[in-house]
């Protein structure tokens, strides 16, 4: 990893989940609600407490929101945000796509985004105006498909939720380019930074699926906005484009 402050703290992180996930754990689990919507498992706590741990060590002045724990308010300008496994039920049904995502921001603006997929062995990183993705232990720089065209735009929906906005669901019946439905959480945000993909249409996400890995999207000059073409993610509406001008296309079928 190149110099930052904030890097040693992501790389205590991964070395100790990376030992956790070596352990036999049992993937048992509970609900909150409806396991359709929102399992847990003792292994998401676990992970949340090693990296709230971690940061505590380092910055036990700054703020902290989890997905599985009690929101830390120490009034601090910085606030780390974390969903210590994105993409729960992947890795309850052994799929290799789930993930821990951590972003760290000063004020509203997010100035660290990590993404670590612990079973493929890689990671996405962006602070400043980089971003990287991990390949054999070194760090490759990555931009979207700035190029990509409407007609040949390659369009994923990370899960079945978004169809049921009649909106979408019309233009995907209709859609003649490449789609598909993926349900590979966060991945397919890091797959959009990496160009291997154009579009991707969310609802029904949480702020921690999404405030984590903004910077990872922004930094790869790709867009991403709200259904309405802003920042307010608190409906869980999400819409990430490869450039402006299918980014533009996509919100005026949205709205």
């Amino acid at each position: 990893m190149q110099k930052n402050k904030y890097l040693i703290v992501i790389k205590k992180i991964q070395k100790e989940l990376s030992a956790l996930y070596k352990k036999k754990i049992k993937r048992e689990f509970k609900t909150k609600k409806d396991f359709q919507i929102d399992p847990v498992t003792k292994l998401d706590i676990k992970s949340e407490k090693i990296i709230r741990n971690i940061i505590n060590s380092y910055y036990p002045d700054h703020n902290i929101i989890g997905e599985e724990l009690k929101k830390k308010n120490t009034n601090s300008d910085y606030t780390w945000v974390i969903d210590p496994i994105d993409g729960t039920k992947s890795m309850i049904m052994n799929l290799p796509t789930w993930s821990n995502l951590i972003g760290l921001f000063k004020n509203n603006d997010c100035i660290l985004s990590w993404a670590n997929f612990p079973i493929l062995e890689k990671y996405y990183l962006a602070y400043d105006e980089k971003v990287f993705v991990s390949n054999n232990n070194e760090l490759k720089k990555i931009k979207t498909n700035i190029n990509a065209d409407i007609k040949n735009s390659k369009l994923t929906i990370n899960t079945l939720h978004s169809l049921r906005d009649k909106k979408v669901y019309k233009h995907v019946m209709n859609f003649k380019g490449f789609f598909k439905v993926t349900g590979v959480d966060a991945y397919n945000f890091c797959s959009i930074a990496e160009g291997k993909y154009d579009v991707l249409i969310e609802s029904g996400l949480k702020i921690v699926d999404i405030l984590p890995i903004i910077l990872i999207v922004k930094n790869s000059g790709a867009i991403i906005t709200d259904w309405k073409g802003g920042q307010n993610f608190s409906e869980g509406k999400v819409l990430v484009s490869a450039n402006k001008k299918i980014h533009n296309y996509y919100l005026k079928k949205l709205n």
